[in-house]
């Protein structure tokens, strides 16, 4: 008996359709220290060839070399960039990060969140923008993002 409720149990658990949970691979996670002068508002860029990518690089670059720690190996083939910006804030303690992409039947989801410091905490004064840059499995599906 023990064995036929083993085999019942295994073949639901196979027969479970996938719950459309993707991943992702970061590239670099950190602040823009330009004062703006990158170009970027809050956004979200999808970048789908070598080409846009050399272009941001560029663009990111403008103030200060900060492209030199990405994570380069990316085959435009196989993968899209997703990179996430939060907007220039004139202190420390804000963060804008990835925390989870999700494939459903038509769209892959993106879940970004923000993050900022409490009234309480202590911060520098210093003109910042946070980022995260990540990739993903290519994909031709509507791609959306979220704020959590």
């Amino acid at each position: 008996m023990k064995t036929f409720i083993t085999i019942i149990f295994t073949l639901l658990l196979v027969g479970c359709p996938n719950n459309g949970e993707g991943g992702f691979t970061p590239i670099s996670k950190g602040n823009l220290f330009g004062a703006g002068e990158e170009g970027f508002k809050k956004e979200n860029i999808i970048i789908s060839s070598k080409e846009d990518w050399k272009v941001f690089l560029t663009k990111v670059d403008k103030t200060n070399k900060v492209s030199k720690t990405f994570e380069n190996a990316i085959d435009f083939n196989k993968e899209k960039v997703i990179v996430v910006i939060d907007k220039v804030r004139n202190t420390g303690g804000f963060s804008v990060e990835v925390t989870d992409v999700v494939n459903e039947e038509d769209q892959t989801i993106i879940k970004v969140k923000t993050t900022g410091p409490k009234p309480t905490d202590m911060v520098v004064t210093a003109i910042m923008q946070s980022y995260h840059i990540i990739k993903i499995k290519k994909t031709n599906k509507k791609i959306k993002f979220l704020e959590l």
